[in-house]
């Protein structure tokens, strides 16, 4: 049995929704996080645990959950400039995964991360940072980041898996 969650990660957690027929491992899910340091862990934990449950295979979860680990990382440092030392932030992270069989059993996940935050350009200067974008690239099918005024939406879509045996 696992243990108990803490109480910092209940107040980091907002809200976590399964899918509308309530059962809590269904094909999808939603989880709004405090914009945190610590976002990213609790997206890592929430991510690896539904893949789990829908039986994924562990190479790919490994790279899903640093995938969108990466993309929540983004939307508290750049989306919303996190200062290292807050405590309690105010602003949230959007996660929403979604799970789709298609007519030959191959099954892919999508991830939603979302802020609104402020969308700026990434830097093209040579850095050793800088590098999310190719680690969410490498690690998925498809990438598509949508940035605006009104804050980034990042959807990741898993490479085609055949169903669980």
């Amino acid at each position: 049995m696992p243990p108990p969650p803490s109480d910092q990660e209940e107040h980091r957690v907002r809200r976590a929704r399964p899918a509308d027929d309530g059962d809590p491992v269904g094909p999808e899910l939603a989880v709004e996080l405090n914009a945190g340091w610590v976002a990213p862990s609790i997206a890592r934990e929430r991510v690896e645990g539904w893949l789990r449950a829908h039986r994924w295979p562990p190479a790919q979860v490994d790279e899903l959950v640093l995938a969108v680990s990466e993309a929540v990382s983004n939307s508290v440092e750049h989306g919303y400039r996190v200062p290292p030392d807050a405590l309690e932030p105010q602003e949230t992270v959007d996660v929403r995964m979604r799970l789709t069989v298609a007519p030959d059993g191959f099954r892919q996940v999508e991830f939603v991360v979302s802020d609104r935050g402020h969308w700026r350009e990434p830097h093209r200067a040579a850095t050793s940072r800088g590098h999310g974008m190719l680690i969410m690239r490498s690690c998925t099918d498809e990438l598509v980041v949508d940035g605006s005024p009104a804050g980034t939406t990042v959807v990741l879509r898993s490479r085609p898996t055949p169903p669980p045996r």
